[in-house]
């Protein structure tokens, strides 16, 4: 399988990862193991390299990059789990927005050791707020349930108001990239390159909003949709003394990857109800061995 013609040249998508720094890369993946998560069959990932992704040359092949893998994958509009995801995300919305009532939700937290081998029980860090983390330990590498998140009805999804709306246009022209976590606390970097990941698009609304006069605050939490919850970072400002969910990011970077029903997200919604805010800073759901792990989300509705 080769390139497909429907998204972003290669070439394009390639200039702009140029523009993150090389230092912050971690060149961990084999074009051999990309297929699974993000829909690079190994003539891709060849074809990538010829055209100037980064690399490095280890003995046993070339390897990638993870966040640069990821943009590789949307933006070429590739068929992958990643994206699957997506699809959960605007049927959701499509339910908050039409259901008769919102409804409650249940989120099971689960993780697999990443490192299977290590001497000793898996000693995972699990954050589900605020407040300082609970220490799970396991005896087995497969996947474990680490707790449970219930979250209630959100309400519906609605305009924001003119105010938020005329401060979203001044980031009409930032492209979603993922970004190292060093990138991402650069806003120097959005000003620079006119990209951002949404922890760094969320930075900006906030000190935007701030200097405009606004209440605003960034919220770190999840994409409320079932069978799999995501995630997410955000920015939210107060309006009548409600929290409101802005990001102009995310529907905008479902468009351009080609995501079905994305044009059923404007950018001027307040996605009330999809987004749960559990903290009021980025920081990794779960750890294993002080690292960050990734994590299942499994959810389902709940009466309320």
């Amino acid at each position: 399988m080769t390139i497909p013609d429907e998204g972003l040249p290669p070439e394009r998508i390639i200039a702009s990862l140029l523009r993150i720094p090389n230092s912050h890369r971690v060149f961990s993946l084999p074009i051999e193991a990309l297929e699974k998560t993000h829909g690079i069959t190994i003539e891709i990932a060849r074809e990538l390299i010829d055209a100037g992704i980064p690399f490095h040359a280890a003995a046993d092949g070339p390897l990638l990059d993870e966040n640069d893998v990821a943009s590789a994958s949307l933006y070429l509009r590739l068929p992958s789990a990643r994206r699957s995801m997506m699809t959960f995300w605007l049927r959701a919305l499509h339910r908050l927005r039409t259901a008769h009532a919102p409804s409650a939700h249940r989120v099971e937290v689960t993780a697999a050791c990443p490192d299977p081998g290590h001497d000793g029980p898996c000693a995972y860090g699990v954050a589900l707020d605020d407040g300082p983390r609970s220490v799970c330990r396991a005896d087995r590498p497969e996947s474990v349930r680490l707790g449970t998140l219930r979250t209630p009805p959100g309400g519906r999804p609605r305009e924001l108001p003119t105010v938020v709306r005329d401060l979203l246009r001044d980031f009409h022209h930032v492209d979603y990239y993922r970004l190292p976590r060093e990138t991402t606390r650069d806003s120097g970097f959005l000003r620079r390159t006119g990209m951002a990941d949404c922890t760094l698009m969320a930075r900006a609304l906030v000190d935007e909003g701030l200097r405009h006069g606004l209440n605003a605050r960034f919220a770190a939490g999840l994409i409320i949709a079932v069978p799999f919850s995501t995630a997410h970072t955000w920015a939210e400002f107060e309006v009548d003394g409600a929290w409101l969910p802005a990001d102009p990011l995310l529907p905008r970077a479902l468009s351009a990857w080609g995501v079905p029903k994305a044009g059923d997200w404007p950018v001027t919604l307040a996605p009330n109800g999809l987004f749960h805010r559990l903290a009021g800073a980025p920081r990794d759901m779960v750890t294993h061995a002080g690292r960050a792990c990734g994590v299942s989300l499994r959810t389902r509705e709940e009466p309320s």
